[in-house]
């Protein structure tokens, strides 16, 4: 069963802290879909986004699809991004105008289609941070085809997922603040990471976590 989606801009640490749940949580990770054509396709589109930009969601729509039949199907299993995460880049191409309307009411449709048939996890865990703290992320992981992208995309996605997993509509979530907590060079912050989605694990509501602790605050993300 699909217990937990790990959600954030890119670079926030998605991998990582699915990564971290695997070894301290035994639990089963579904990650970001890489594969021959999926780089093949994400190259040619940094190249020229207005000719390869609906090709590309759609095929990372459709395998998404896939990934969260087999993740809920798999026990304990956690993953890395999910369609509600892929279509916040749909929405950031269509403002960018990367995307025609027409383009996207075809992937809108496809998209509440696979929505409405997909489970829904127990628990969404969105990492929010900067700008600034993602791209030095990027940079340090040293990808050429993002370090390449101009900062005022970067800027764009990290407004659209704002706006997608801050509204308080996703369900039971957790909130972790990216650019206070780093639980990948800090211990401590990595137990008060995972004491955190223990917790949430068995309530409902969104939750906010910073170095201060976890927080129940129904409205708070009305004033981020």
């Amino acid at each position: 069963m699909l217990e937990i989606v790990v959600e954030g801009t890119v670079g926030a640490g998605k991998t990582t802290l699915v990564e971290i749940l695997e070894r301290e949580r035994a639990m089963n990770g579904f990650y970001e879909m890489s594969d021959e054509l999926a780089d093949r396709i994400l190259e040619r589109y940094y190249q020229d986004k207005y000719r390869w930009c609906l090709t590309m969601e759609l095929y990372f729509l459709h395998k998404r699809f896939l990934q969260i039949k087999q993740a809920n199907q798999t026990e304990n299993a956690v993953m890395d991004r999910s369609m509600a995460g892929d279509f916040v880049f749909v929405k950031m191409q269509k403002k960018l105008g990367f995307l025609q309307s027409i383009e996207y009411s075809v992937y809108e449709n496809f998209y509440k289609t696979m929505s409405e048939i997909s489970p829904s996890p127990r628990l969404l865990v969105y990492i929010k941070c900067s700008v600034q703290t993602a791209l030095r992320r990027i940079e340090k992981r040293g990808r050429n085809y993002e370090i390449g992208v101009e900062r005022s995309y970067w800027e764009q996605l990290c407004y659209f997922y704002d706006r997608t997993f801050l509204d308080g509509s996703n369900g039971n979530v957790l909130v972790i603040d990216g650019d206070q907590i780093d639980f990948v060079e800090k211990q401590s912050h990595k137990s008060l990471v995972l004491d955190a989605i223990d917790r949430c694990l068995n309530s409902r509501g969104v939750h906010f976590l910073d170095e201060s602790g976890l927080k129940y605050e129904v409205n708070w993300y009305n004033n981020v």
